[in-house]
């Protein structure tokens, strides 16, 4: 693997007050694409949207974006939300600048988010196909796991496959 690409909500980070990221309700269709993220001074591990919904950092995380960088991974979030949350909420939690890049839209076609990854990676100069990806993504409606697979790129379900992101860790050498 060259590139690793992590989920947003419910991998990355836990949902704390009953919707995700960009969603102004449990059943928004469009989200709302400007939040603002601060993270809690009592715990930085917890990231609060403007409105009061709040976020919790997987507490793995930060030690596995450093440990993926220092085997030299790229390190992506593709994620069903607006790309401008995903940013601030990955600098919120101080990881914006381990992860190399954010592919988010609100759709749930997660292999059109990988082939733009795989594209901006290629524009930096990387050697990169889809079999040098892997994706870690809880994957509730159970078909990023089949994208992948007409793909050609690597897929691990958390929450199945694994349950702490250190496990992708062991993954990547076996």
């Amino acid at each position: 693997m060259k590139l690793i690409a992590f989920d947003g909500d419910d991998t990355l980070w836990q949902p704390l007050s009953g919707v995700n990221l960009s969603d102004r309700t449990p059943t928004d269709e469009e989200g709302w694409p400007h939040f603002a993220y601060s993270v809690n001074q009592s715990n930085p591990l917890v990231a609060e949207r403007d409105d009061g919904a709040r976020f919790a950092l997987r507490p793995e995380a930060l030690d596995v974006l450093k440990e993926l960088h220092r085997r030299g991974l790229l390190v992506g979030v593709v994620s069903y939300n607006h790309a401008g949350n995903v940013e601030r909420i990955l600098e919120a939690f101080g990881i914006g600048d381990l992860v190399d890049y954010v592919v988010a839209r609100w759709h749930t076609n997660k292999d059109e988010m990988l082939q733009e990854l795989l594209e901006a990676g290629r524009r930096d100069g990387h050697s990169l196909d889809a079999k040098d990806v892997l994706l870690v993504d809880d994957d509730p409606s159970q078909i990023y796991g089949k994208q992948c697979e007409r793909m050609g790129v690597g897929f691990c379900r958390f929450g199945w496959d694994i349950t702490d992101l250190r496990d992708v860790l062991g993954l990547l050498s076996e």
